[in-house]
């Protein structure tokens, strides 16, 4: 029997944690909207790299805004999600669109996430979130209400969900069982 060179196991094993943490078909899904009350459905269902992208300009429409954007994820992953929004002042003629909030919803209509307001810079306001989710289909829902012409964008990465410390242990034992493999055939064929 042929034995295997340490450096090839060493290749394997580093190519397939490679193949496990990449994702190399990112894809990022945008939904435009230009209407305060709209809907849409995202497929196919995200992966790990991917974006969903909410980007709404509405010039022609005040009063309440409700948008939603139906998705689903293939696997658990961390969610981590941007919003801004334009809120120039009362007096001004710029977009302005107030009391934004941004939820996620799973299909039984249970709250997942929601943001956290973070400020305003700029004539923007800003806010967050982020959060580990099961797979399955959401309802992303951003409300707020359109005193003049509203810009708002959501961006939402789809990440891998951060390894339980657990996972760390599990991944030096099996980086050290490779080194000692690779130790015993060197040493093996030293000695023949």
């Amino acid at each position: 029997m042929k034995a295997c060179h340490p450096l090839m196991l060493y290749t394997v094993g580093l190519v397939a944690f490679g193949a496990c943490v990449h994702d190399a078909a990112a894809t990022t899904q945008v939904v435009s909207f230009n209407r305060l009350n709209e809907s849409a459905t995202v497929a196919p269902a995200l992966q790990g790299g991917d974006a969903l992208v909410l980007d709404t300009l509405v010039s022609q429409e005040t009063g309440s805004l409700l948008q939603t954007i139906t998705f689903t994820l293939a696997s658990a992953f961390n969610l981590q999600g941007e919003a801004a929004w334009e809120v120039n002042t009362a007096g001004g003629t710029g977009p302005r669109l107030v009391g934004v909030n941004i939820d996620l919803f799973d299909s039984s209509n249970s709250l997942v996430l929601s943001d956290t307001f973070a400020g305003v810079l700029a004539g923007f306001a800003h806010s967050t979130f982020s959060g580990d989710v099961a797979p399955g289909t959401y309802t992303m829902v951003a409300t707020g209400n359109g005193v003049r012409a509203s810009s708002l964008d959501v961006s939402m990465g789809v990440q891998a969900p951060a390894p339980e410390p657990a996972t760390y242990g599990l991944l030096l034992s099996g980086i050290g069982l490779l080194a000692f493999a690779g130790w015993r055939l060197k040493r093996q064929v030293t000695y023949s």
